[in-house]
């Protein structure tokens, strides 16, 4: 494994993506931003997560 890759937990990367999917007019950069995630990060989770099950709908 990479030491300088970091690792976030199953909820954190829900509730980003959740953000992500619920998010209106802010870009996909602001999410990142505010989760202090890379884009490339949260794209990718994007990625699998829709190429797993659709994409996560957010529960409010």
């Amino acid at each position: 494994m990479n030491p300088s890759k970091k690792q976030y937990s199953a909820e954190f990367k829900e509730q980003a993506l959740a953000k992500v999917y619920s998010r209106g007019k802010r870009t996909i950069q602001t999410i990142a931003d505010e989760s202090n995630l890379s884009i490339h990060t949260l794209k990718n989770w994007m990625k699998s997560t829709t190429t797993v099950s659709g994409p996560l709908t957010a529960s409010v």
